[in-house]
């Protein structure tokens, strides 16, 4: 049976992330080695994919700088695929952070039975600069955001866990019924 090769379009990816036995070759991931060498980290199981997706998502929502790392990090005690979870924290781009932080405050609001408008203009007066309005803002706004980044991350989480879930199931009973059907 010849060895499947991966596409083209990934052959750059494959060069470049370390494999389960290529770990010691590595000197910052020779820490780590015993650890790492675990198979569920790089094996694509109805368990570890669902699982990197959730810790993927719920890092890339709470940290939005250095996430990728954070998410490998954490996959790791969680048994979760190293490789989905990181992937999965490229959800949170540039593009996508100022409508979800906006998300969140609005959602941080309604949690915290805000309804005072997003900057009290009388409050706002007593202060005079630019810097000192944003700094105001940032301190009346900051527990709506964080409460709203918090329930965000972990609905977000649990909705990819469950959809990976289901879609592993729904692809491999494709899979089984194909064979099947040729067999």
């Amino acid at each position: 049976m010849a060895e499947a090769t991966p596409p083209a379009r990934f052959h750059w990816l494959t060069r470049h992330i370390p494999t389960r036995e290529t770990i010691d070759e590595y000197r910052l991931l020779r820490p780590f080695a015993p650890h790492l060498r675990h198979p569920s980290l790089w094996r694509m199981s109805r368990r570890s994919v669902p699982r990197g997706v959730a810790v993927g998502l719920f890092v890339a929502v709470i940290i939005p700088f250095m996430h990728t790392i954070i998410a490998v990090l954490l996959a790791i005690p969680t048994r979760a695929n190293v490789a989905v979870a990181a992937v999965t924290t490229l959800v949170v781009n540039p593009l996508t952070i100022p409508p979800m932080y906006y998300a969140a405050y609005r959602i941080g609001s309604w949690e915290l039975h805000h309804d005072a408008p997003l900057l009290n203009p009388a409050a706002a007066e007593r202060f005079s600069g630019e810097l000192s309005r944003a700094l105001f803002w940032v301190h009346h706004a900051s527990g709506p955001i964080a409460l709203g980044i918090l329930t965000i991350a972990a609905i977000l989480a649990a909705t990819g866990y469950f959809a990976a879930a289901l879609g592993w199931r729904f692809w491999s009973r494709s899979r089984w019924n194909r064979r099947r059907a040729r067999d």
